[in-house]
This record gives C-alpha cells, structure tokens and sequence, in this order.
C-alpha cells in the first residue's frame, strides 16, 4: 500500500524523505512543540502576516520566543521567515543513540528553542561519560571520552588482555 512505501522511505531516509516526515509529523502534531506546547505553525503564520521586521520581533518577544545568538540569524529571521526557522521534526531517541532507521513513532515536533536546548544536551552526552576525574571535569564527575579508551575498555571486559607482552628474543 502507499502508506507501507511512505513509511519504508521514512526510515530508510529515502528521496525528500525530510520533507515527507516534516509533513507527515505535521499532520499529527500541528507544528505544537510537545515539550514547551507553543503552537510554532501559527507563530510562523503570525510571522508571515505582518510585514515589518519590527513588528515581528515584538511578536516574537511577546511570545516568550528565543532569538537566535548571532545577529545575521536574527535579521534573516526577521526579514524572511521560514516555516522550519520555527520548528523541528525531533528524533526522540537520537540519530547518534541509534535512533536513525525507526519511523514516526520515535520524532516528535520541537519548537526551534526546545530543539536547539536538546541538540546540546545531545552533543554534552556524546562528549561525556562517567569515568575519572580530571582537572576541568573534576567539578561535575565527567571527562572527555577518548574513542581509543573505549575500545581498551570493551577488550578488558570480553576477557581480553590490553597490555602488551614484551617479545623475548631467541638465539639462533
């Protein structure tokens, strides 16, 4: 049926696949952020309306809405605003975390502010992990991972030695 094809593309990322999720997530969730529940579709429609870069940033802050940080993002958003400017189709489980191949059941719609505060709590789990203490990480308990630890650290738990053996040289 078309609705298994739709649904094969999504998770296999197929052609205009962002599109079509953006879409069908849309047809769900109505452009609602399900974590802060600003409605970011009529935000955009609202933005869309009026015309002068002043009156949309008073809109803007009259809805609570955090501005971009640069002042480039901030005057292009002002001038020419853009439904995606204003929500996000969000992986719940993460891309990184294995999240890639599932469908709709794993995205929910994020209001720009709320994605941009999930992507770096995202980015802060990937960079960390529990482990020992050093200089700057000693304040909250975590420390950079180093990818090579990791590996030295599976080895050691499947049984595997990781030091290595010092080769004794036999006469001939």
């Amino acid at each position: 049926s078309q609705s298994c094809v739709e649904e094969g593309r999504v998770r296999r990322g197929g052609w205009n696949s962002s599109t079509k999720i953006r879409e069908q997530l849309f047809a769900l969730e109505k452009g609602v952020c399900t974590k802060c529940n600003i409605d970011a579709h009529a935000l955009f429609c609202k933005m869309k309306a009026l015309s002068a870069p002043a009156e949309r940033l008073n809109a803007l802050l009259n809805a609570k809405w955090k501005l971009p940080q640069t002042r480039q993002a901030t005057d292009r958003l002002l001038s020419d605003p853009k439904e995606s400017d204003f929500w996000q189709a969000d992986h719940e489980l993460a891309v990184a975390e294995g999240g890639g191949s599932t469908g709709l059941d794993n995205l929910r719609t994020l209001c720009t502010p709320c994605h941009a505060g999930e992507t770096e709590k995202l980015f802060a789990r990937l960079k960390t992990m529990p482990g020992t203490q050093s200089d700057e990480s000693a304040r909250d308990g975590l420390t950079q991972m180093d990818i090579t630890s990791c590996f030295s650290k599976m080895k050691s738990d499947n049984g595997i030695s990781t030091k290595k053996r010092k080769r004794r040289r036999v006469a001939d």
